[in-house]
């Protein structure tokens, strides 16, 4: 009886390992790498799309997407929430599987957008438009868009001062 039950624990041990080994080695991580790439695709086919947009509406939709994107991507990891503060230091946030700057994409569409509302003379649109690149792009980083963001909003109070004349 003792030979049976130690037969049998023997195998569940093995059956526990084997189970774990091959889960371990099962595919999660390839559905992982295709959602990433197809969220990838949709990105960069928006960001596309704004920029060789030529219809305000469409451009300023865009923007919004891409916006959207851009600041889920900021959000904190919740790993932050459950590490002792000794610990937070030692972790890193996992990096963007991206292979681009959605930070840099969404400023780029806003201001392509702005211009685009500019153009048509819907001065509001693209000050908020313009806005937006200033409010997101607080990091050194993105210095470029804010100083494009900045002259633009300039222009745009030049002429509504000499509009006003």
């Amino acid at each position: 009886m003792n030979g049976t039950r130690d037969m049998r624990i023997g195998i569940l041990a093995i059956l526990v390992t084997a189970l774990s080994v091959a889960g371990c080695q099962t595919s999660p991580v390839t559905t992982s790498v295709r959602y990433d790439n197809v969220r990838f695709m949709d990105v960069w086919s928006t960001y596309t799309h704004c920029l060789s947009s030529y219809q305000t509406q469409s451009a300023l939709l865009d923007s919004h997407k891409l916006r959207e994107v851009s600041q889920a991507q900021a959000v904190p990891s919740p790993l932050e929430n459950l590490l002792p503060t000794k610990l937070e230091s030692m972790v890193t946030q996992p990096a963007s599987r991206l292979a681009v700057d959605l930070h840099a994409m969404a400023a780029a569409c806003s201001l392509h957008a702005g211009n685009l509302a500019v153009a048509i003379g819907e001065h509001d649109l693209a000050r908020n438009e313009f806005r937006q690149v200033l409010a997101n792009q607080t990091q050194s980083d993105y210095s470029y868009y804010a100083s494009q963001a900045r002259e633009r909003l300039s222009y745009l109070e030049l002429t509504l001062q000499a509009a006003l004349r």
